[in-house]
């Protein structure tokens, strides 16, 4: 499996020849990404879904199948997007590879906005690692993950939080996501506290740079 990062929470995965991309978002650079399998929207929040690029999304991508939390498969619809409503504990296959849908609500940013909706993926194949997408939320406890796209930081989270929640999910890996809010001078305070007490005796950290890739295995 290889995994490609292209700023904030997008994320590209290649299992098994299958290509999902995630949450194309406006703090996300996606403007090369051509010929996809899948694309997945966690939620309809613009970071995660940039509503100006899904024409050109759709024109690079024509063959793409889209899957989408149920409110932003509406706001697709009606742009014209046929997606999949994504659901907790439904799975969706694409060529071979496995969907499966985790959570269903946004983390409370604060109790003066209304909470979204938001559903996590955890994408699996034959003989490659177990990876989950949680989006903005931390209520997803999926078992067997390999690998957990971990929100490094977010107005809805605290580090206390994040270090809870990837101790909870007990990844073997973990690769920091929606991390384009963090200075660059402070982003490895985030990355150390997770590093360190993301486990009991510490979780492995792939940091991958926006634009580039990393080989997994399971």
């Amino acid at each position: 499996m290889k995994l490609t990062h292209h700023g904030h929470s997008c994320i590209e995965l290649d299992a098994g020849g299958v290509r999902v991309l995630f949450d194309p978002g406006t703090f996300s650079s996606f403007d090369d990404v051509k010929g996809v399998d899948a694309i997945v929207v966690t939620h309809q929040h613009a970071d995660h879904l940039d509503p100006d690029a899904i024409d050109s999304l759709r024109a690079e991508n024509p063959d793409a199948v889209w899957f989408a939390e149920p409110q932003t498969a509406q706001l697709l619809a009606d742009k014209g997007v046929e997606a999949t409503a994504t659901k907790a504990g439904e799975t969706y296959d694409v060529a071979g590879v496995t969907l499966e849908g985790v959570g269903s609500t946004h983390a409370e940013i604060h109790p003066y906005i209304p909470r979204v909706g938001n559903v996590g993926i955890v994408v699996s194949a034959p003989g490659e690692p177990r990876v989950f997408h949680p989006g903005d939320s931390l209520e997803g406890r999926p078992e067997n993950i390999d690998l957990l796209c971990v929100p490094l930081a977010a107005p809805w989270s605290a580090v206390k939080e994040t270090i809870a929640f990837v101790r909870a999910v007990a990844p073997q890996h973990v690769v920091p996501i929606h991390d384009q809010i963090i200075a660059p001078a402070a982003r490895g305070i985030f990355l150390n506290h997770v590093a360190d007490f993301g486990r009991d005796g510490g979780v492995d950290v792939i940091d991958v740079p926006v634009g580039d890739s990393v080989e997994l295995s399971a």
